[in-house]
């Protein structure tokens, strides 16, 4: 390793560390080859860090290999150039385009000695699963700990998940893709100096929804050796509706109706198609989707049962007793989780009311709202306990948007997330009592902008989805108390990673594992405080402004 180093003292010490940076590390990987990187620091204290971008775990999934599980890289001569993001999996949205390379299988690594045995920690990124990249998420600020950090990408919407239920295209590409990933880990992070032995998988929202997909699959279960000892499930469960199917065919057929020529051959249709083509088509078709019927009926970003990929065979609901007991799980949701989906209910249908005449439109439009996310109802069950629990008889009667909104709010985040969150850690407590840790992510910055909202949205401090992530990585400008924030954020995480018991020196008492099916749980906030039923996150939102007269 090309290396020159001054000093290096411990991170929490305040005492910086001095780096010549005019040399980069060089770190050759037993079996592969060799990989150069580069130097930064940490965010607070300036901890030295080295940085391997982008290095291949698989092969370029091109031609024939276009839907496959991913392949394993081979070695490699000479030294790969690690010091730079490489380009994200193929996506089409409104800040990044890539429609023309499809030599994505990479993945980051950060560590800060390259010669220890430290803690791993494996991020996986969400976006709906047809968005995101590793260049994302910066290691600035979890590198204080000693940990290593490893952001994969895998295959992102058709390209990693359209089925057609044959050989051909069997699906679930991108979920192989992070299985994969960790399996590189499992043989390669110790050129790193991190500890096999010792991972934690991460994710937030579909990211969420792979680690609670891995925490189940037969196909990862099933296996010898573990891929990871500890999870974190961040706003996402594979108990979400819209994020399975077992029925893709109507929509992959969709999609090729928007594609491919009349006689087309299908699957010859799919694997030909050009990139920017292909993506095309399933946005039109995501779009109509969720337009005509709802989120749970867009395929071709979402996780599919049975079929060839043998992930999950059967309804993971029927792997509940499978999950390894020896796992700890930390999860949780952000207090206004539901007003990313009301957002997106209405971004592509913004024909839906803000203006309701008398009771039985409301009622009407709740059924709409839990339809578009998976749950229905014939009997008026569920709109008539929505009516109940999360719209008082004032507003009822009122018929008022603006104090609508917010029980429309906790209705979507309870319908679309926090519901199957807690269905999730219900399930890992039965089996693993004690190392099941639940949380609510309630902070919101000062700084805080009132953000741009397809649906009309009144208030300002939501704490929307996404929102935890920056006290995470490196994201937007801080101020004394967001660092204070990241600060307890990183230490929570980390510890969790370290030994699989969050903790941080700004919580006076300990955070309390689950000892019931809803609680304790933590509130995340300046103040840190543990409340007993997480059901009651069900309605956050309207009680946060239940004062607030707009």
């Amino acid at each position: 390793m090309l290396l020159k180093l001054f000093a290096i003292f411990s991170t929490f010490s305040g005492i910086y560390c001095y780096v010549d940076y005019s040399s980069s590390p060089v770190v050759d990987i037993q079996g592969l080859g060799q990989v150069r990187g580069s130097i930064g620091q940490t965010a607070w204290t300036g901890r030295v860090v080295y940085k391997f971008q982008s290095i291949h775990y698989a092969v370029a999934p091109v031609g024939s290999l276009r839907f496959k599980a991913p392949i394993r890289t081979g070695p490699w001569y000479g030294i790969k150039d690690a010091t730079q993001p490489g380009v994200r999996c193929p996506q089409i949205t409104e800040r990044y385009v890539n429609v023309d390379n499809e030599d994505c299988l990479t993945l980051s690594v950060y560590s800060n000695d390259l010669h220890a045995s430290r803690p791993v920690m494996v991020y996986i990124h969400g976006g709906w699963f047809y968005m995101g990249g590793a260049d994302m998420f910066k290691p600035d600020y979890l590198l204080e700990s000693d940990i290593v950090l490893v952001v994969i990408q895998y295959r992102l919407g058709p390209l990693g998940f359209l089925s057609t239920l044959t050989d051909a295209i069997p699906g679930n590409a991108g979920v192989l893709d992070a299985i994969a990933a960790l399996e590189w880990v499992q043989q390669n992070i110790w050129n790193f100096g991190g500890d096999h032995a010792q991972v934690t998988i991460f994710g937030q929202s579909a990211g969420a929804s792979m680690v609670s997909m891995l925490l189940r699959s037969p196909l990862v279960q099933s296996r010898e050796a573990q891929l990871f000892q500890r999870a974190i499930i961040q706003s996402g469960s594979i108990f979400n509706p819209r994020h399975l199917t077992d029925s893709p065919l109507e929509g992959t057929w969709d999609i090729a109706r928007r594609l491919c020529h009349e006689g087309y051959d299908l699957e010859q249709c799919f694997c030909n198609a050009s990139v920017e083509h292909l993506l095309r088509a399933f946005l039109n078709h995501r779009a109509a989707a969720i337009r005509s019927r709802g989120l749970t009926f867009v395929v071709g970003s979402n996780i599919v049962i049975g079929g060839p990929s043998r992930l999950f065979p059967y309804h993971p609901q029927h792997y509940l007793r499978t999950t390894n007991p020896a796992i700890a799980v930390m999860a949780g949701t952000v207090s206004q989780d539901g007003l990313y989906l009301l957002d997106e209910l209405y971004r592509f249908q913004p024909e839906l009311p803000t203006v309701f005449n008398d009771a039985h439109e409301l009622s009407d439009y709740i059924r709409t709202l839990h339809e578009k996310f998976g749950p229905t109802s014939f009997n008026g069950a569920l709109e008539a306990y929505a009516l109940k629990t999360h719209i008082s008889k004032e507003d009822i009667e009122e018929l008022r948007w603006n104090k609508l909104v917010t029980g429309f709010t906790d209705i979507c985040a309870t319908s679309g997330l926090e519901a199957a969150v807690l269905t999730d850690v219900q399930n890992l407590f039965r089996i693993n009592p004690g190392n099941v840790y639940l949380y609510s992510f309630d902070y919101s910055s000062s700084l805080a902008r009132e953000k741009d909202h397809f649906v009309p949205f009144p208030y300002v401090g939501a704490v929307e989805h996404e929102d935890d992530l920056q006290y995470l990585f490196p994201m937007k400008q801080m101020n004394a108390d967001d660092v204070k924030m990241a600060k307890l954020m990183v230490q929570l995480w980390t510890s969790f990673a370290i030994d699989g018991v969050p903790r941080a020196n700004e919580i006076a008492t300990a955070w309390t594992p689950m000892k019931s099916l809803f609680g304790p749980y933590l509130k995340i906030n300046s103040v840190c405080e543990q409340n007993v039923d997480y059901r009651d996150e069900f309605t956050a939102t309207s009680r946060k402004y239940e004062a607030v007269k707009i």
